[in-house]
């Protein structure tokens, strides 16, 4: 796994107003440099699947960020019937293949609407990543939802294609939703608990106002929808941000 960015070509001018340390790349920066104008947690606002994206600071229309910013938290998608496998049945791969969640009163399992999480199997995919989702584990999987994705595409600026087709970076993004072991989310309700990151990096689980979230970047929470999802290798959480490495943060 990549553990650092190259650094910016000092003769790019997209760099040159960057100062940041030598393990910051530009493509890095290009994706993060908003970050900072980010609400702490970033809602889900925007239509399922929606790929057309605006660019960032402007366009022909600036209300769509407005109204992320204060949009409700995103709604569980409960597509309605029954679960075709039971907690613990089926590994990693299976559940991004047929996502359901947890009642967490009755521990049994519902189906996910199959717009819900599309884009994070996309780019394990792209990215390599992928095969390691039939691995013996355990392993605790953060899921961003894709309205989670597309938020994070429109307040930077970029399109799904565009960061699909940084490999790097898309590795970097992704390694930080993946922690070894099994993390239980009702583990944070009492007191944080600490959990490291595939990068390396390490966040927290923390109780919220929205219930149990992840903190990263510092102070930037991604609120748990649906927790604690009983797979073979592992535990999924699903998650309503898209979590990023420190190099993404901006003070």
């Amino acid at each position: 796994m990549r553990t650092a960015l190259d650094p910016p070509a000092n003769d790019d001018p997209k760099c040159a107003k960057f100062t940041r340390t030598e393990a910051v790349s530009c493509a890095y920066y290009s994706l993060v440099k908003n970050i900072h104008s980010l609400p702490s947690r970033l809602v889900a606002a925007l239509a399922v699947g929606a790929l057309t994206l605006a660019a960032c600071g402007g366009g022909d229309d600036d209300s769509s960020s407005d109204s992320a910013a204060d949009a409700p938290a995103e709604a569980p998608a409960d597509a309605g019937g029954a679960c075709p496998w039971a907690a613990g049945e089926v590994d990693l791969a299976g559940f991004l293949a047929e996502p359901c969640f947890a009642d967490p009163y009755s521990g049994d399992m519902f189906p996910l609407d199959p717009g819900y999480i599309t884009l994070l199997p996309a780019a394990l995919a792209t990215a390599g990543l992928d095969a390691d989702l039939n691995a013996p584990g355990p392993v605790t999987l953060f899921v961003p939802t894709d309205a989670a994705f597309n938020t994070l595409l429109e307040q930077v600026g970029w399109t799904l294609e565009e960061l699909l087709a940084d490999t790097e970076v898309l590795t970097d993004v992704l390694n930080q939703h993946v922690v070894a072991g099994d993390v239980s989310a009702t583990s944070a309700v009492s007191s944080d608990v600490e959990i490291t990151a595939s990068t390396g990096e390490t966040m927290t689980l923390s109780l919220g106002d929205m219930g149990v979230g992840v903190k990263f970047c510092g102070d930037q929470m991604a609120d748990i929808v649906h927790m604690d999802i009983d797979v073979s290798n592992g535990t999924v959480h699903i998650i309503d941000t898209v979590l990023l490495p420190s190099q993404g943060c901006m003070n």
